[in-house]
């Protein structure tokens, strides 16, 4: 417009008008069937039911490709490697050296969960019992991040997890949680602060049961139906939250605000997936196997030695007395230092009551992860912030423990 223009704002504005109008055209545009969905996955009222059906495919998608790749792959492996153990084991002999690489032999056969040998139990349990649901975690978990959906999920449940100290990308290690405990242990990295990652990682440890232990404790309190079932599981929800609360006003420092990019939803590439997920299962083969038979190796030790069970005769009374199980139970809650499903199941020839049942379930489920996590999160946390978190653990499970015994 020219300098000396003397037309009012109006007026200048109205003549902006007219030129807009004659260089652009606008037409209405309807929202697309992913917009939509991505509108309504972010909204309280719409995106809960949406989660947990997302929650519940992803979860039988995992159990199917994980129970097919022990099932079709690795169980197949091991029985070819079993007669090169059982050649190593005439060659050893008896002794404390046989007892360490191969442990106790079943039946005179090798037993992959029961042995508990460097060479068996110390093999089979990172590679045919966690690596198939590791391997299906991650390709899920790659799914819905290429995809669009993992970052609303983070947002729906943001101001929940805030309650506790987190934000919402802590759902990652409590979905890896329920696969198994060793990369949910391993994701806590996602998390900003040494706060964070020392809340969100006592949590999972305390009330995130692994797929494998689901499956005990379906077996274990299933006969007595959605009851039994319904106690212990809400239970656990019950300590997380509360826990949770409890670990947020007690533990000081600050919780970050979560930043993050909600990206619209679309169809991932397989190549960039699958590439992906290549690296995260090297990332577990390199950081967390290591450390798993680290930690087989030293509990096998103090197996050997007597220490283990020298532990069990102390801790009697407390099972006895606190928890109200039987004196056998004992050997259960030792072994399930070593593998909480296994121990599970060397409950159920003890004919236990359903109260019983669910006492012995929620504890397992608590008092201390499996030697494989407890390794892992010793290396993540610390020594001194895992042996706290240690504490936590043993305390809140004889105390819910405790309590159920009471009122059941």
């Amino acid at each position: 417009m020219p300098v000396n223009d003397e037309r009012t704002d109006e007026q200048r504005w109205a003549a902006v008008g007219r030129i807009v109008s004659q260089v652009q055209t606008v037409t209405h545009r309807h929202h697309t069937f992913l917009e939509r969905m991505g509108d309504a996955s972010i909204k309280p009222m719409t995106g809960l039911p949406i989660a947990i059906a997302v929650l519940l495919l992803t979860f039988g998608f995992i159990r199917f490709v994980g129970e097919g790749l022990i099932g079709y792959v690795f169980e197949p492996i091991f029985d070819i490697y079993a007669p090169l153990v059982m050649k190593l084991s005439e060659l050893l002999g008896p002794g404390f050296v046989h007892d360490v690489l191969i442990g106790t032999l079943i039946g005179g056969k090798v037993d992959y969960v029961q042995s508990m040998g460097l060479l068996t139990t110390g093999l089979y349990v990172p590679f045919a019992m966690v690596l198939p649901y590791v391997f299906a975690f991650y390709l899920v978990l790659g799914f819905l991040e290429d995809s669009g959906y993992l970052p609303r999920l983070a947002v729906l449940i943001d101001s929940v997890m805030h309650r506790i100290g987190l934000h919402g990308l802590a759902i990652i290690p409590f979905l890896l949680g329920l696969g198994c405990n060793v990369p949910g242990a391993l994701s806590t990295r996602v998390m900003e602060t040494k706060r964070q990652v020392f809340i969100a990682a006592t949590l999972m440890a305390i009330a995130v049961p692994c797929m494998a232990q689901l499956a005990m404790i379906i077996g274990l309190v299933g006969k007595y139906g959605v009851k039994g079932l319904g106690i212990v599981f809400l239970t656990l929800f019950m300590v997380w939250a509360v826990l949770g609360l409890l670990l947020n006003k007690i533990l000081k420092g600050e919780s970050p605000e979560i930043f993050m990019e909600v990206p619209p939803y679309r169809i991932p590439y397989w190549g960039a997936l699958l590439k992906k997920l290549w690296m995260r299962i090297r990332f577990f083969l390199g950081e967390a196997i290591p450390y798993v038979l680290l930690g087989v190796f030293i509990v096998n030790v103090l197996y050997v030695l007597g220490i283990i069970e020298f532990i069990g005769k102390i801790t009697a009374p407390i099972v006895v007395g606190l928890l109200g199980l039987p004196e056998e139970a004992v050997g259960a809650l030792i072994v399930g230092f070593l593998r909480k499903d296994v121990a599970i199941g060397m409950l159920l020839p003890l004919g236990l009551t359903m109260s019983q049942t669910i006492v012995a379930s929620v504890v397992l489920a608590m008092y201390f992860p499996c030697v494989a996590t407890f390794v892992v999160l010793t290396k993540e946390l610390g020594v001194v912030d895992m042996a706290k978190s240690a504490v936590i653990m043993v305390t809140s499970a004889l105390l819910v423990g405790g309590l159920l015994n009471l009122i059941l």
